[in-house]
């Protein structure tokens, strides 16, 4: 399967410029002020500031992704120390969308979701992650009304972290028996198989 490009124009720039990779606001008051309030210890809390980004402080518009990665790294090894690296990128993945979905923006996105039902919400994952930041693109393979191939172009070095996204994302739109495979690495990127039953 073809690797995913980045497409990252800035609309009031010179054309072929492109954006620095950030994360949104909210996407970081979803998992940080949100998923993760009062779970991180002090020591964590330190520590994200010192990597620029500071809970006690007003959020920013965005973030570069240099910063969410290193965050999203002290946030896994403060909350998921006994289980493996892997498998605390999957939790974290679903912690990121259940605090999503509280964020106001994230609340119009859920009652959509649970109205068109796990297909039709995967068909919309590339404009829901892309409203998260502004460089993962996604894209979705049908193979059968419950069996999909997801393409994610950059999963920041943690695969499984994507794997909890896509299952989170499901469960949110009504589906059940979820299983979320990875199958290849392309890249920065992945693809993963989607089974579902509703």
């Amino acid at each position: 399967m073809a690797r995913l490009t980045e497409p990252q124009l800035v609309g009031n720039r010179p054309s072929g410029a492109l954006q620095r990779p950030v994360v949104f606001e909210h996407t970081v008051e979803g998992l940080f002020h949100i998923a993760l309030k009062d779970r991180l210890s002090r020591m964590a809390v330190a520590s994200l500031k010192r990597e620029g980004l500071d809970l006690s402080q007003k959020l920013l518009p965005a973030y570069p992704v240099e910063i969410w990665r290193r965050c999203l790294a002290i946030a896994v090894a403060d909350l998921y120390p006994v289980v493996s690296r892997a498998e605390g990128y999957r939790r974290l993945g679903h912690d990121v969308v259940e605090g999503m979905v509280r964020t106001v923006l994230g609340r119009a996105v859920v009652g959509v979701a649970r109205l068109l039902g796990p297909l039709r919400a995967l068909r919309r994952l590339d404009h829901n992650l892309h409203s998260a930041d502004n460089y993962v693109r996604a894209k979705l393979v049908e193979l059968t009304p419950t069996w999909c191939e997801v393409s994610i172009n950059e999963v920041l070095e943690q695969p499984t972290y994507y794997q909890g996204i896509l299952e989170a994302c499901l469960k949110i739109a009504g589906a059940q028996e979820i299983r979320v495979e990875l199958i290849s690495r392309e890249g920065s990127g992945a693809t993963y198989r989607v089974q579902w039953a509703e």
